[in-house]
């Protein structure tokens, strides 16, 4: 990367955020975000070059949504949202609106589906939303059953099938029901966003003990 080429490269990207402390860091091949970029975006553990990366496919994500603001995409890329919770909350709201429901009562049902792109779907879902973009640690994902398993030897993440969430009234949840605690980064603790309702045929304490999470952004 030479010297002249940095700041156009970087701007390219949408961030404008540019001094030469922030070029010194990258020039010297230490190849991380700028700690004043950092401060402006979302949680992200990845290196400079492939956050650029992934801040582009986010940027293009909302500019296709410009286009018909009002209408929720067929699916959407959760993970690459830079405010994932104001998206389930904004689903929430409207399912609330549409059937006169308090909004305090309602929870987010989740189902996950047999579809592992977007491009198999040819509608949106009539109730809730389409999420894509999330993955599994420390377990698997049985796409036969429908339900959770441990995960294969040297498997560290597996990626989640395409997933319905619905806003309903709260409900008692099935006993084998694992309530699955879904994070932005690997990191966990502060980047909780929500949790899924994965199905197993074992006590969902086996997968509390085991630590399995779901993961939106993987390295």
């Amino acid at each position: 990367m030479r010297w002249k080429s940095l700041p156009t490269r970087c701007t390219s990207t949408g961030v404008r955020t540019f001094d030469k402390h922030d070029a010194v860091i990258i020039f010297h091949g230490i190849c991380r975000v700028p700690t004043r970029w950092e401060g402006l975006a979302y949680p992200s553990m990845r290196s400079l070059s492939s956050w650029l990366t992934d801040l582009q496919s986010r940027v293009n994500q909302l500019n296709d949504w410009v286009g018909n603001p009002l209408d929720t995409p067929m699916v959407t890329w959760i993970s690459g949202l830079f405010n994932p919770q104001s998206f389930l909350t904004a689903v929430m709201q409207t399912t609330a609106q549409a059937q006169s429901l308090e909004l305090d009562k309602l929870t987010l049902l989740t189902e996950v589906t047999k579809k592992m792109a977007s491009e198999e779907f040819s509608a949106a879902a009539k109730d809730g939303t389409y999420i894509s973009g999330l993955y599994l640690e420390g377990g698997s994902w049985n796409m036969v059953h429908g339900v959770l398993e441990m995960s294969k030897p040297r498997e560290m993440f597996v990626p989640l099938p395409i997933i319905h969430i619905r806003p309903s009234v709260m409900d008692k949840l099935d006993n084998n029901t694992y309530l699955c605690p879904v994070y932005k980064t690997q990191r966990r603790g502060p980047t909780y966003v929500f949790s899924l309702q994965l199905k197993s045929k074992f006590d969902p304490g086996k997968w509390t003990l085991a630590g399995v999470v779901s993961i939106m952004d993987i390295l």
